[in-house]
């Protein structure tokens, strides 16, 4: 004859209940963390690549004495290696050939 444990193995439902509390409690804290990371990512290739699309139009201009009409001029001259995106691949970049704008003026991304 097979003898019955009193002591099952195993948590019980209120144990359970504690730990998915405390595993919502800390995703609710960390998923707006990984959000304003992503979006904190975004500003800055924005940033980053208006920046260097504003300084290869200044060589540009130092070279052939006036701004370029388009940044795809800028990729033809082999002032940039290809057209960068706006990030999230939403719009392209486009580029002010009035020198009268200043250059962190110069590059938006039109969407």
């Amino acid at each position: 004859m097979i003898k019955k444990s009193n002591h099952e193995q195993g948590f019980t439902l209120i144990e359970m209940v504690i730990v998915l509390f405390i595993i919502g409690i800390i995703i609710a804290i960390a998923l707006p963390n990984f959000k304003s990371v992503g979006e904190t990512a975004i500003a800055r290739a924005d940033q980053v690549n208006r920046q260097l699309i504003s300084s290869q139009a200044d060589q540009y201009y130092l070279e052939y004495g006036e701004y370029p009409k388009t940044v795809d001029e800028l990729v033809k001259q082999k002032f940039l290696h290809s057209v960068p995106k706006c990030p999230g691949g939403k719009g392209v970049y486009v580029l002010s050939s009035d020198p009268n704008v200043p250059s962190e003026q110069r590059v938006k991304c039109q969407k």
